[in-house]
């Protein structure tokens, strides 16, 4: 009994030797290299590149009309029509490009402020 407890201990530990002599074996090496490769390298993994969706177009102002037709501001002077949403401040912005000369526009309109200002309203512009 004694000689089959032996031969099975050095069986065990042939066959445990033998699997860890393999463990460091693979049979595809390049699937444990993590170096990156070369950039020349015709395995060098370079990703698609991504389309670029589309992104809407907003303004913080209109766009000045740059061919001078249906202009409701002359640059710098003459008069204007109010449209919806205009304030002396964006009024100002669209025809000095600062909107805080506002108060140029109110000095020119005797009688005008901010809480007046109303639509189709025709205002001089200095």
């Amino acid at each position: 009994m004694k000689q089959v407890i032996v031969i099975l201990v050095v069986a065990l530990v042939g066959f445990v030797a033998v699997g860890c002599a393999n463990k460091n074996k693979t049979a595809n090496a390049g699937v444990m290299d993590v170096t990156a490769p070369a950039n020349n390298s015709p395995s060098a993994y370079t990703p698609a590149p991504q389309p670029i969706a589309a992104q809407p177009v907003t303004y913080d102002t209109m766009p000045s009309n740059t061919t001078g037709t249906n202009a409701s501001v002359s640059s710098a002077g003459g008069a204007y029509t109010v449209k919806k949403g205009d304030t002396l401040y964006s009024i100002a912005r669209k025809s000095y490009g600062d909107g805080k000369q506002w108060q140029k526009i109110a000095s020119a309109n005797p009688g005008l402020r901010p809480e007046t200002l109303k639509v189709g309203q025709t205002i001089t512009i200095p």
